[in-house]
């Protein structure tokens, strides 16, 4: 058989052109067929079939399948590590995935292809690695390229921490209620937080025993009080303590989770506040937390800030300042956000 020929057969096998069922293996097993009797120095040798190979290099069939031989000098050599070297090569390598992996079966089936063998084992080095060549060639060409495009991944910024990190929740335009933009922060930390829960949002100031609430946030499961918020834009000091006795009387009983949720706390009082049953969270704390969300649930968060923006406070100002930052937001290396909303401060 000529070079041409063997891998113009090796092609037909692959497909399973004539011999019914594809095998692809055969795209790994000729090329080995070729490196290893380039490593046993069989080129320019003489050699007219297998059974001359054979001759010097004896051959051990007990307690193997693979093609196996015994060097003259002691040890043995097999087909099986250049099989794995051009089936890594393939799957690991070239991201061919549809090569098969069945390496310990491939070299097991050496035997079938013993032709090959009495015709290579008489061609020149150069033949044999054009053979090989040709096969990997083929192979590469064949299988589908299933290389991993991060093109195709479509990013999605942590948009919340951006929130958190570069909104400015001290400004006000002309009109927007103080603290408005920090309660919709809170809701939407909540609602993504806790989706198992109905969380209720309320318009800043407009108090919780007004509208019925327990505090400015409540998320229930059904009629039951999970966790209510009290929402304090500004430093919690030990003066503010007493104002948080009712709401934590009103949580207790519920036998919910009570959150009181500032820009921070002076020193001490967070111990206060826990004395009563109740737990902190500043700005920092969040941040801290929503820095480990993933960003579908950043995303979720700030659609739920945005929400109470536009449709409970509905204060066109405080629409305006979202919508300046979020123009503004830019997303550089280090993922901070850039915030330019130069709002009139009322």
């Amino acid at each position: 058989m000529r070079r041409e020929d063997i891998v113009e057969e090796m092609k037909r096998d692959f497909r399973g052109e004539g011999v019914g069922k594809p095998r692809k293996y055969v795209g790994g097993l000729l090329p080995s067929f070729c490196d290893f009797l380039i490593e046993l120095e069989a080129p320019g040798k003489g050699y007219a079939s297998l059974g001359d190979l054979f001759a010097v290099f004896p051959q051990i069939t007990e307690g193997v399948s693979t093609l196996t031989v015994a060097l003259p000098n002691g040890g043995q050599k097999t087909i099986r590590p250049a099989y794995e070297r051009y089936h890594d090569f393939y799957i690991s390598e070239k991201h061919r995935l549809d090569y098969p992996r069945s390496q310990p079966y491939a070299t097991g089936k050496w035997s079938d292809y013993r032709r090959w063998l009495d015709a290579l084992v008489a061609m020149s080095k150069e033949d044999l690695e054009w053979v090989a060549q040709a096969s990997v060639s083929f192979v590469l060409d064949e299988l589908k390229d299933q290389s991993f495009d991060p093109s195709s991944v479509r990013t999605e910024p942590p948009i919340f921490k951006w929130l958190l990190e570069g909104f400015d929740f001290g400004a006000r335009a002309k009109g927007e209620p103080t603290g408005a933009a920090f309660q919709a922060m809170v809701f939407g930390y909540l609602r993504a937080d806790a989706p198992h829960l109905q969380v209720e949002a309320r318009k800043a100031r407009a108090g919780s025993a007004r509208t019925k609430g327990i505090g400015d946030i409540d998320a229930w499961e059904g009629d039951r009080l999970v966790i209510s918020a009290e929402v304090k834009h500004f430093v919690v000091g030990d003066a503010d303590v007493g104002d948080f006795t009712h709401f934590a009387a009103n949580v207790t009983e519920r036998a919910a989770l009570g959150l009181i949720v500032a820009e921070d706390f002076q020193d001490g009082v967070r111990g206060k506040v826990a004395a009563l049953g109740l737990h902190t969270l500043s700005r920092a704390d969040v941040l801290r937390i929503v820095s480990l969300w993933d960003p579908l649930k950043q995303r979720a968060a700030f659609n739920a800030f945005q929400w109470v923006v536009v449709h409970k406070e509905q204060n066109s100002g405080l629409i305006d300042r979202v919508r300046r930052f979020l123009d503004s937001i830019v997303r550089p290396k280090d993922e901070k956000p850039v915030g330019s909303e130069n709002d009139a401060v009322e």
